[in-house]
This record gives structure tokens, C-alpha cells and sequence, in this order.
């Protein structure tokens, strides 16, 4: 379909759903204001469920990010960890080869 396409459905569409809702409201078996009424109840209820999913969903987000950052400053110890080991591993090799050298000077003095 072409862009006009696609404008002119939405606006039959549009069209559509306001005659709908006209002639809903126009032969509706309750008075306007009882319909006005229900209306703005049912408004009120999805709006508060709404609000309440959206609750929901921050509140997962929240923890989600919090296991993130968990997950992360687990990750930064790890490396802290394992620089340290690194380091005490670079040092004793240090040692072993300053006493393999002083071995084999002391030995070709000999």
C-alpha cells in the first residue's frame, strides 16, 4: 500500500469509530448521564490498572538494574582478585629467578 493508502484507511477508520460511538451513546438502554458515568468509572479502573502495571513493571526494572550493578561489582572484586593474584604470582617469580641467578653465580664462583 501507498502512504495516501494508508492515511485514507486511517482516516475511515477514525471516521469509523466516532459514528460508532455517536450511535452507541444515542441508543444506549441507560440514561446519558448513567452512561457518562459508567464511562468515566471504567476510565478510572483502567487508568488505575495502568498505573498499577506500570508500578509493576519499574518496580522489575529497579530490580533488574539492582542485580545488574550486583553483577557488576561482583565482576570488578573478581578482577581485583585476580590483579592481586597476578601480582603476588609476578613477585614470587621475581624471587625464584633473583635466587636461581644468585645459585648460579655462586656456583660459577665456586
Amino acid at each position: 500500500m501507498e502512504r495516501t493508502d494508508w492515511s485514507s484507511m486511517i482516516t475511515g477508520i477514525a471516521i469509523g469509530l466516532g459514528v460508532g460511538a455517536a450511535l452507541g451513546l444515542l441508543f444506549a438502554p441507560q440514561s446519558g448521564e448513567d452512561t457518562r458515568g459508567y464511562l468515566a468509572g471504567a476510565a478510572r479502573q483502567k487508568f488505575n490498572d495502568t498505573k498499577e502495571r506500570f508500578s509493576d513493571v519499574t518496580d522489575r526494572v529497579r530490580d533488574v538494574k539492582d542485580r545488574f550493578n550486583n553483577v557488576v561489582e561482583s565482576g570488578k572484586e573478581f578482577a581485583r582478585t585476580a590483579q592481586d593474584s597476578v601480582e603476588g604470582v609476578k613477585g614470587h617469580l621475581q624471587d625464584l629467578a633473583d635466587a636461581g641467578q644468585r645459585a648460579y653465580r655462586d656456583a660459577a664462583k665456586a
